[in-house]
């Protein structure tokens, strides 16, 4: 059956795109994909900041996603049905959805701009994984895009030439992108909220941090990720940039030479020599990810001029209302980077230290830093090494490692001096899990799955949607109303309280410090999530603080 088209007239020239039909509602809405935001970065555009894309003559196919990012195939998963030759370095698109055409008289309507997970390393802001379809129950328009991934968004050389930060710079041009061309869609560049998931959500952190972001968006919202976490942040990245090109056969560390032959070499190499650098044991500190966001040393631009803790703990921040929260079981995540098995288990054992938070600010070695260690050590794992006995108690740390204290203390700091208000949620509810997708395509990780507790990613699938996902059950459809009316709202008003909710969410506050649990009923919680671990942290915070 031929599918239905409509032709816009933009700023930027005229588009055809597509007529769709909502699973969730049943109604029509347009689709507009793979529509150009930035030249396409290669040659000697790669590494750097993108340029503007700009104009086109004639009518532009806007039918299709553009190519995803550049990305190797996700840790030991191979999911039938993901195609990796469907990735470009040519990848920068943008994707918008709405439910209406607008006319001269139409209302603007809230903006939802989406960023994509995928750990800096793959993912995509394409119609399979970031659909709009679910978003669209409410009257907004909703915008997805692509980002360099890997060392093609995240090597740095800190100098002038290659600062670092390209894929942050790519995320910040679409956002110059929707300032300057949402309302040929029907959108209101003045009430733009950015969100996303993991990597989507570490992004939004850092766009919250970065004074190239100011002013382009007006509301965040994080999930499962946050500015404060040190430990994402790429230690010495200009020896990790030379260390790619001698494992692609460079013998020069002059940064020039180090460029040209980076520049010359296929991208599938850089992809391979990637995944060789992660099998290194020092990588598995940092659950294997080699190119991920660096402080900017040098450049006319920086996208990040600091450590985001130290912005963040300075108040250089944007003061716009936050929804911030988790998942009930972040860690899960890390079975996709070969995070749970026994040579991880044994590198970690053989490493104690690394179990110091960079947080603490303790120098490596030091007597304070062995102190934090055992306390560390004895608090989630009674002591003893690591192993499939004391899963739990690893699994428990590395949530917390690597997503809920970065949360918790990005709140901290946003409840003492933000001006508008912060809304904190959990995560819990299990109706629609990545667990399930686990147990089918990775039978041997489902062992080190709580089925009780819901997995990293897992509101994922209630925000996003897409005709190619799994058929809904009433119950699934009724369940993701609710959340996403509350996303919604909060893009329309700053405050994300609707009837359909079925409680009242209030904002959280220091001195009575309230989430809202996101299970089945919705409920509002007193106190602070997980509270137990996030007490001891707090005490060795303020044990060492002035160490």
């Amino acid at each position: 059956m031929e599918k239905k088209t409509v032709v816009i007239q933009t700023k930027l020239g005229q588009l055809r795109g597509l007529v769709c039909k909502s699973i969730l509602t049943e109604k029509d809405f347009y689709s507009f994909r793979g529509i150009p935001y930035g030249k396409p970065p290669l040659g000697e555009l790669r590494f750097k900041a993108a340029q503007p894309f700009g104009s086109w003559e004639g009518v532009r196919d806007a039918l299709d996603n553009g190519p995803d990012p550049k990305q190797p195939p996700m840790g030991p998963i191979e999911v039938p049905g993901m195609d990796l030759t469907t990735n470009d370095e040519d990848c920068l698109y943008i994707n918008v959805y709405m439910n209406e055409l607008p006319t001269k008289d139409s209302v603007k309507k809230p903006v939802l701009f989406s960023i994509h997970g995928g750990a800096f390393l793959v993912g995509s802001g394409g119609s399979k994984m970031n659909g709009a379809e679910h978003l669209l129950y409410d009257d907004v328009v909703v915008v997805a895009f692509n980002y360099r991934c890997g060392a093609f968004g995240f090597l740095s050389l800190e100098n002038e030439e290659v600062p670092g930060n390209a894929g942050l710079k790519d995320q910040t041009l679409a956002l110059k992108w929707v300032h300057d061309n949402i309302e040929s869609f029907g959108g209101d560049p003045n009430n733009v909220t950015i969100f996303g998931i993991s990597a989507g959500g570490y992004s939004v952190g850092f766009h919250l941090v970065s004074p190239s972001s100011r002013g382009l968006f007006h509301k965040a919202i994080m999930q499962s990720g946050s500015p404060m976490n040190s430990l994402l942040i790429q230690d010495n990245p200009r020896s990790q940039a030379t260390k790619l090109a001698k494992t692609l056969g460079c013998t020069s560390d002059d940064p020039d030479t180090v460029l040209q032959f980076l520049q010359s070499v296929p991208a599938d190499d850089i992809v391979a020599a990637t995944k060789t650098m992660s099998k290194e044991k020092e990588a598995v500190k940092k659950v294997t990810l080699i190119f991920t966001p660096s402080v900017e040393v040098s450049g006319n631009e920086p996208f990040l001029t600091d450590d985001p803790d130290k912005l963040m703990k300075t108040g250089q921040f944007a003061h716009v209302p936050v929804i911030i929260g988790c998942c009930a079981h972040e860690s899960s995540v890390i079975a996709m980077f070969d995070g749970v098995c026994d040579e991880t288990f044994n590198t970690f054992n053989e490493n104690p230290e690394w179990l110091v938070s960079p947080c603490l600010e303790l120098k490596p070695g030091s007597a304070n830093a062995k102190e934090a260690q055992k306390a560390i050590w004895d608090f989630y794992l009674k002591g003893k090494p690591i192993s499939w006995d004391n899963l739990t108690g690893y699994m428990n740390y590395q949530s917390d490692n690597l997503f809920v204290l970065g949360m918790h203390l990005t709140r901290k700091e946003l409840l003492k001096k933000s001006k508008e208000p912060v809304y904190t949620y959990l995560f819990s509810n299990h109706s629609r899990c990545i667990c399930q997708f686990f147990a089918h395509f990775l039978p041997a990780y489902a062992s080190i799955l709580d089925p009780s507790r819901t997995c990293h990613g897992a509101d994922s699938l209630f925000t996003y949607g897409s005709s190619e996902g799994l058929p809904l059950s009433p119950v699934d459809k009724e369940a993701i109303k609710k959340h996403v009316k509350a996303w919604t709202t909060f893009a329309s008003t700053g405050n994300p309280n609707a009837d359909e909710l079925g409680a009242t969410w209030k904002n959280d506050s220091i001195a009575e410090p309230c989430y809202m649990d996101i299970a089945s009923p919705w409920a509002l919680k007193e106190g602070v999530i997980f509270s137990d671990r996030m007490c001891f942290w707090e005490k060795l915070l303020s044990k060492y603080s002035n160490s």
